[in-house]
């Protein structure tokens, strides 16, 4: 099976369904961190490689790349793409970290002028602006250390990075398949390889330290998962999608973790099973083709959710508590969905469409 254009409408894949199996990945393994106290590891890592969130986190950036590549291609006009990648991502993110803070404040045990400031100004300025490292709220404990309330959220900077990395393509004119292809994908494929050559790494750690590594393996990463998406998009009539291919490549990606080879053999495995349980399982009928899309609800509401459930609850049963963040969050991401993503979503369509009806000014194209 190959992907043409007819299966790419919504009603045709079961893409929706995968994101929110992707979002509840997150709030497993959240769960057994937060259940454990521990971080890096998880009931699947020790045959995985890394916890079932990585993969998850890796399956959102590969997505994404796949569908905003071909957003940008449909649209043409990189000011019109990046105005839709805003209207995606901020409304619902202002509306989470402001009630985030809002619910904050009846837990807090600092007084209420003091509350506003200090992590609590910086959690709120920092991940609205997109710039993320501040998860915490002023006099909210949790033991003897401030509570992280929201760790997902660090995604979202390098989300907008990758946005802002295909608009710059687009104004350049490199995001032309023709160029991704033979231009874009080498270059990165290449630094890919080169950062894990054991001299390179160590040059990277000697001249820019833990701060340096963390942004060079960020954008060696996530990057590299976007720009497969990407890749997959251009490439989408000719990839041979099968489940036989999917166990080899599951079962490589564990031999590559065991024998210490993994040179994103993983990019590859989660790529291929992103597309797999997108139209592999749609060839007799879309499940989800129909449904609404709670995923991005589900990402950004869960930790704070699953924080504070933890607190009642006071479970030592990581899936009892992943179970219960589940139903609690799903509400707040139907709310966020029907409420604020689609109504701005569905004007910033309609703007789109009013705008393309008129002539406008060159501001760059693909």
């Amino acid at each position: 099976m190959t992907i043409n254009d007819e299966l790419l409408k919504p009603e045709r894949n079961n893409l929706t369904l995968v994101r929110l199996v992707l979002a509840s990945a997150v709030i497993l393994t959240h769960c057994y961190w937060q259940v454990h106290r521990v971080m890096g590891k998880d009931p699947f890592s020790d045959w995985l490689g890394v916890p079932l969130s990585v993969y998850a986190v890796d399956g959102f950036f590969f997505l994404s790349g796949f569908l905003v590549y071909g957003s940008l291609r449909r649209q043409t006009d990189v000011r019109r793409f990046m105005m839709s990648r805003l209207a995606r991502m901020m409304p619902a993110l202002c509306v989470s970290v402001l009630l985030t803070v809002a619910v904050g404040a009846l837990f807090t045990a600092a007084p209420l002028t003091a509350y506003f400031g200090g992590e609590t100004a910086r959690f709120a300025a920092y991940n609205l602006a997109l710039q993320g490292g501040h998860y915490s709220l002023t006099g909210i404990i949790c033991g003897d250390a401030p509570c992280v309330v929201n760790g997902s959220l660090w995604t979202l900077r390098f989300e907008f990075l990758c946005y802002l990395a295909l608009a710059l393509l687009g104004l350049t004119g490199l995001a032309r398949p023709r160029l991704v292809l033979t231009l874009v994908a080498p270059v990165t494929l290449a630094g890919a390889l080169i950062v894990h050559v054991p001299a390179v790494a160590a040059l990277v750690h000697a001249m820019g330290g833990k701060g340096g590594v963390y942004w060079v393996e960020s954008i060696d990463r996530l990057w590299t998962l976007f720009a497969a998406g990407m890749v997959a998009e251009i490439l989408r009539h000719r990839i041979r999608l099968s489940w036989l291919l999917l166990v080899l490549l599951g079962l490589a990606n564990v031999a590559a973790y065991r024998w210490n080879l993994n040179v994103h053999v993983q990019t590859l495995f989660v790529g291929y099973a992103v597309l797999c349980g997108g139209f592999l399982t749609s060839r007799h009928g879309a499940i989800s083709g129909r449904w609404p899309d709670y995923s991005y609800g589900m990402y950004i509401y869960a930790f704070p959710v699953m924080v504070l459930l933890a607190g009642v609850l006071r479970t030592d049963d990581y899936r009892l508590l992943a179970l219960a963040s589940f139903v609690g969050t799903l509400p707040l991401a139907a709310l966020s969905w029907h409420f604020v993503e689609k109504p701005v979503l569905d004007k910033a369509r309609a703007r789109r469409k009013k705008a393309a009806a008129k002539p406008q000014p060159a501001f760059g194209t693909i």
